[in-house]
């Protein structure tokens, strides 16, 4: 009788957490960006001015490069263009905070950390990157610098 009873209490535990789980959405899955290199860059024609944000448990390499007309990240191997958005509001050398295309958004915003640092031309700070899927679910975020220079 006793195991009956532990049967049943585990059987409603079991369907209780998955009603509680059902109204949910499945996350969505993170993505892991590349660098991206100066063999993607000439290859890829991506010269110009703007900002490159490195992550800070990413390496050295930049793996968005924020650019007067569109924010640039590297996928599966393939760089994947994101067109400024209307509403972004300007950084360094022509860069924006806002992009927006049909499959991805990206916002690269100025951290709370650390003073900015100008050296001439090149603007260094502390960053925010977040990248969004087509229903505005973030798939990647990460704190780190970015440095605005020309190219």
């Amino acid at each position: 009788m006793r195991q009956l009873v532990w049967f049943i209490e585990a059987l409603g535990l079991t369907l209780a957490l998955s009603a509680c789980s059902a109204g949910k959405p499945d996350p969505a899955p993170q993505l892991a960006l590349q660098p991206i290199l100066y063999p993607d860059i000439a290859q890829n024609k991506l010269y110009g001015s703007g900002c490159n944000f490195v992550a800070s448990d990413g390496g050295m390499g930049a793996v968005f490069m924020a650019q007067d007309a569109r924010g640039l990240m590297k996928l599966d191997g393939h760089i994947v263009a994101i067109p400024a958005a209307t509403d972004a509001t300007a950084l360094p050398q022509g860069a924006h905070t806002h992009y927006a295309g049909p499959l991805y958004s990206a916002t690269l915003t100025r951290g709370s950390g650390g003073k900015p640092k100008v050296n001439g031309v090149v603007n260094d700070f502390a960053a925010h990157l977040t990248v969004f899927d087509a229903r505005k679910q973030p798939v990647y975020d990460a704190a780190g610098d970015a440095q605005c220079k020309p190219m």
